[in-house]
Parts: C-alpha cells; sequence; structure tokens
C-alpha cells in the first residue's frame, strides 16, 4: 500500500500527527431491553457556566417559540390548563422542555389526566432523574423515576429529543460536539487571566542579607501586603540588598485576546448560530446577511414544526409556532431588483 506523504519527504503518518476520532455506535435495543437516563448534570453544569453556550441555546430556544403559541379555540382551551409548576403557561413550559432537550439531549414531563383522561397540566422533570425504558425492539414502554416505585407508562410522559439517530431511544446534547471547544476557551481564558496578572505584578525575587527565619518571614509577608494593598514599604536599612530579576510572562506578547475571539467564533460557527443572529458580524455584508438568515430560519422552522408533531402526537394538541420575523420576501424582492429573478433555489435562477 501506498504511503501519503507531504513534499516527498516526510511521512507523517509515521510521526503521530494524523488526526482521528472514536468509533462510536448507538444504545440501540438490547434482547432484555434498554434503559438510558441522560446525564443531565454534566451539560447543564456546562450550560450554567458557560455564557456562549447557554446564550446559544437560550436563543434558539427563544426563535423556536417566536411570538407565542397559536391555536383554535378548542386546543387554545387545552393549553390554558397547563400550568407547570403553578405559575407557568403552555408557552413556557413546552420552552422550558425545549432548552432542556437541547441541554441533555432529552427532556421529560409528567402529563397529568383528570379520572375522564383529559390533560390537567404538564410538569416538568428532572432528565437526571428519569431513564428511559424500552423493550427488545427499541420502543419505549415506560419512564422509571428515581425514588418512585411506580414506573409511568410512556403515556403519562410528554418526551422531547433532540437529534436523536439511527435506532437509539434517546437524543444527543447539544453541547456534545462543542466540549473541546469549550474546555479550549476556559484554559485560554484562564491563562491570559494568569498572563496579565504577571504582567501587571510580576514574580519578583529579594537578596535578603540575613539567615534568621523570623526576618525572612517578616520581610516576605511585608512585601506580599504591600502587593495586595499597593501600598509602599518601610523595612529597615541593611536587610534587602537588591531586587536580583523580575519574572514576566514568556509569551507576553502573543495575541491571546485574538485567539479567545477565534475559540468564541469557531464556537458560535459550530453551534450553527449565525454571527448575525449573536449580534456581530464583522465582514458580513448586508446581502450576505440575509441569505445567513434564511439558512438560520430553515433551522428554527425545522425546530418548531418538531415540537408541533410532537405535541399533536402526545398531548393531541395542535398549535402553530410563528417564526419572529422571516425575510423571505425581502430577499425576494431584492433579488427581482437586480433582475436576479425572485427565487431563493440557485437552480431555478439559473
Amino acid at each position: 500500500m501506498t504511503n501519503l506523504r507531504t513534499g516527498q519527504i516526510t511521512d507523517f503518518a509515521s510521526q503521530g500527527t494524523e488526526y482521528s476520532v472514536t468509533f462510536q455506535t448507538t444504545d440501540g435495543a438490547e434482547v432484555n431491553g434498554t434503559a438510558y437516563t441522560p446525564n443531565f448534570k454534566k451539560w447543564h453544569g456546562y450550560y450554567r457556566q458557560i455564557p456562549e453556550l447557554r446564550a446559544v441555546i437560550n436563543k434558539l430556544a427563544s426563535w423556536t417559540f417566536g411570538r407565542g403559541i397559536k391555536a383554535d379555540k378548542k386546543n387554545k382551551e387545552k393549553l390554558e390548563k397547563i400550568k407547570g409548576f403553578g405559575k407557568d403557561s403552555a408557552r413556557s413550559v413546552l420552552k422550558n422542555l425545549w432548552r432542556v432537550a437541547l441541554i441533555c439531549g432529552d427532556s421529560f414531563a409528567h402529563i397529568i389526566k383528570d379520572s375522564q383522561g383529559r390533560i390537567t397540566n404538564v410538569k416538568p422533570l428532572n432528565p437526571d432523574k428519569i431513564s428511559i425504558l424500552a423493550n427488545e425492539y427499541g420502543i419505549i414502554i415506560n419512564y422509571e423515576q428515581e425514588g418512585r416505585e411506580k414506573l409511568y407508562s410512556s403515556e403519562e410522559i410528554l418526551h422531547f429529543s433532540y437529534e436523536r439517530i439511527a435506532d437509539e431511544i434517546h437524543g444527543i446534547p447539544f453541547p456534545e460536539a462543542l466540549e473541546d471547544l469549550i474546555i479550549s476557551r476556559n484554559e485560554a481564558i484562564s491563562d491570559l487571566r494568569v498572563l496579565y496578572h504577571r504582567n501587571i505584578k510580576p514574580i519578583q525575587f529579594f537578596e535578603v542579607e540575613t539567615e534568621d527565619t523570623s526576618k525572612l518571614n517578616s520581610v516576605e509577608s511585608t512585601i506580599n501586603e504591600a502587593y495586595k494593598k499597593s501600598e509602599n514599604v518601610v523595612i529597615s536599612s541593611g536587610i534587602i540588598k537588591e531586587i536580583k530579576n523580575t519574572s514576566v510572562p514568556q509569551y507576553g506578547t502573543l495575541d491571546s485576546l485574538n485567539y479567545i475571539k477565534f475559540l468564541v467564533r469557531e464556537f458560535v460557527t459550530s453551534c450553527g448560530m449565525p454571527e448575525v443572529i449573536m449580534g456581530w458580524g464583522e465582514e458580513t455584508t448586508e446581502a450576505s446577511s440575509n441569505i445567513i438568515y434564511l439558512a438560520f430560519q430553515q433551522e428554527i422552522e425545522d425546530m418548531q414544526l418538531y415540537i408541533q408533531e410532537q405535541t399533536k402526537l402526545q398531548l393531541n394538541i395542535e398549535l402553530d409556532l410563528e417564526f419572529p420575523a422571516s425575510l423571505e420576501e425581502k430577499v425576494k424582492q431584492n433579488n427581482s431588483k437586480r433582475g436576479e429573478g425572485t427565487s431563493l433555489d440557485p437552480k431555478k435562477d439559473g
């Protein structure tokens, strides 16, 4: 077999520089049934502590529920019964569930019904305490809640899954593929904090003309306290001989801020979140921003369609989620003015 070489000289394959990913199978059905519990604690921690991740997930949830929920009189009456923890609306309950599904892949809510089988409430549950139970054919039959002896039937739980794949019985956490970027961003910010701190308060080495431990400790304490309070230091004559050197970070000239900006932009791009939606777009024209916005619109409308389908299938409630603000007509008009036709499909525009 021929080895792939760069420049016909160096065989990089033998130097361990090639990149590889871990092979991964699905959590498919097993002979004795399958159980799965979302790792909500982990991904919830990322959501609560990483501002960029939180902003992206919140925006996706907000855009999905756009201007609110539309429904006819019959379905509106059903929605009005949904109070969540008592002070929720149907919109806030469903938005909460979708945000949680983005965070850890799955979200669950208890569907509460009266004696005649009519829905009286839908209450979100903690995904970390819910296990999905499926039979040998991969069909969900029950949900188990930690601390509760009785199992929930599949009809008692409203279950949203984000990007479920193949035969899995669960969704995929939105931050899963972003974890390395998140860690790199945190490391960079931590290193930058040290870098700036050492430039302002460098580590200094003092040569002291005494070997008395108590005097050495006293001098060290005095200097350290002065650094903390940014005060002047008065020390008796003959104690300190000289400052031998000052330690400043070796890589103090690196453009660390640009590196962090790169990581943040890479993160946002990997999320599928256009910069213009996040509030910036340094090298984006109005025309390209419109097309980017329209591409984002398709993603949001797909999420809206999923919510609409699942509320119909699981709650027997028909609703409509309106997109916040579509630019489709505006783009068509602009293209028409430029003589580029009215279609958004490049193939149709010829």
